[in-house]
């Protein structure tokens, strides 16, 4: 396994392990992007995001997200697919019941990952559907 795979792996569970602990969150994120890095979600999320404070900025409002709903997610299905310095990560995401979805809500996400100086230089998520997304959050 490339260590670009290995290094996603890792930065995937730092975020969920650290999404609702903003202190540990900022303490270890430079490990995994620079100040210069960007974050590029759908306009209708977060839009785009530099840096440190954009990556923050993004952990809150997803933290929020959570605490708000009490929705719980499990990924599955991951493959990796990688060519010199980028890495596309294609998973299914399931997450749990909460009023207007009794079953809860499946759907696949795509990650490409742009790596420079052995960081994140850029991370763009593509959702299968983005408004279904939202709504399933809103």
């Amino acid at each position: 396994m490339s260590t670009y795979v290995e290094f996603i792996k890792e930065y995937s569970e730092f975020i969920e392990s650290t999404i609702l602990d903003e202190p540990t969150f900022l303490a270890k994120l430079p490990d995994y992007i620079t100040d210069e890095s960007v974050l590029a979600e759908p306009d209708s999320l977060f839009g785009r995001l530099v840096g440190i404070d954009g990556w923050n900025t993004w952990r809150s409002g997803a933290a929020d997200m959570a605490v708000r709903t009490g929705i719980q997610f499990a990924a599955s299905n991951s493959q990796y697919f990688e060519n010199g310095d980028t890495v596309l990560h294609y998973y299914d995401i399931e997450f749990s019941p909460r009023e207007g979805y009794p079953d809860g809500w499946r759907t696949s996400i795509i990650e490409r990952y742009d790596f420079a100086d052995g960081k994140i230089a850029t991370l763009t998520e593509y959702y299968a559907d983005t408004t279904a997304f939202v709504n399933f959050f809103a």
